[in-house]
């Protein structure tokens, strides 16, 4: 009876210690962080999970963004010059949308309450956009402030930062998978990747959302620490780089003209 009593006690303790199953995420990111070094010109990270079978997917890839200044030129007394200068706040800084259908298959009330519609008409609502006026900081109203928003826009598309791609997430079964592109602008932090799946019946779920780290690394980590905790040695060190900088460049410039004329056999007597 002892000896029944402690193999129960053994068992028991051995179901105590045994590893639970643990169920693997929805959706991984692979890799999930990317390294920015100096000689950084963009990466790829995959996005593959399962939904229902039969839902089409959306991704949606954002980071927050910073307040940039843009401005608008226009001619004054003849001379083209900047006739207003504004500060943009509250857009995304990273802003890319990936489908597994076209979007005008899906239920307009799914595009918009995703706010992944093709015309990035969700990014400008969410734009505010000051200017100075006498010394006092005016916020444009709502036909002003779109033109600036869109203005940005298509530079951050320019540079890789916004994209809506349709059609670029592969979807087996209840299997997807989708490539990312990291252009070589992406700011650094945290971006949030987002999945919705849309059923048949265009009711929609939302997935566990994942983060993909963007870090700065090396010289590139050390500079971005430099610029922020002591903004005095940044400055002089930037001027000392583009003095060098110009330095090479004027050298460079001499000897190519040196190889230039002896090339063509030209000498040059004082």
């Amino acid at each position: 009876m002892r000896v029944l009593r402690l193999l129960a006690l053994l068992a028991g303790l051995c179901w105590l210690f045994t590893p639970l199953a643990v169920a693997a995420p929805a959706v991984t990111v692979e890799p999930n962080t990317i390294n920015v070094g100096i000689d950084f010109t963009g990466a790829q990270t995959t996005v593959k999970g399962t939904v229902p079978e039969g839902a089409q997917v959306i991704i949606k890839a954002s980071a927050p963004g910073h307040p940039i200044g843009l401005s608008k030129k226009g001619r004054v007394g003849g001379l083209w010059m900047t006739v207003e200068s504004v500060t943009v706040d509250g857009m995304p800084g990273f802003y890319q949308v990936l489908t597994s259908a076209e979007l005008s298959a899906m239920p307009p009330e799914v595009v918009r309450e995703a706010g992944v519609d093709p015309d990035f008409a969700a990014l400008t609502a969410m734009a505010r956009v000051t200017a100075k006026h006498e010394e006092q900081t005016v916020v444009l109203e709502a036909a002003a402030a779109e033109d600036y928003a869109r203005g940005l826009i298509d530079i951050n598309r320019q540079k890789g930062l916004y994209s809506i791609r349709e059609g670029a997430v592969s979807v087996n079964g209840d299997r997807f998978e989708a490539v990312l592109d990291i252009p070589a602008a992406v700011p650094r932090g945290d971006i949030k990747i987002e999945v919705l799946a849309v059923g048949p019946d265009g009711t929609v779920s939302a997935l566990e959302p994942q983060v993909l780290k963007v870090a700065s690394i090396g010289l590139v980590k050390g500079l971005g620490e430099m610029a922020r905790t002591n903004p005095v040695a940044y400055g002089l060190l930037a001027v000392a780089i583009a003095l060098t900088t110009g330095l090479v460049i004027a050298n460079l410039f001499k000897y190519l003209q040196k190889l230039i004329f002896k090339d063509e056999g030209v000498s040059a007597h004082h």
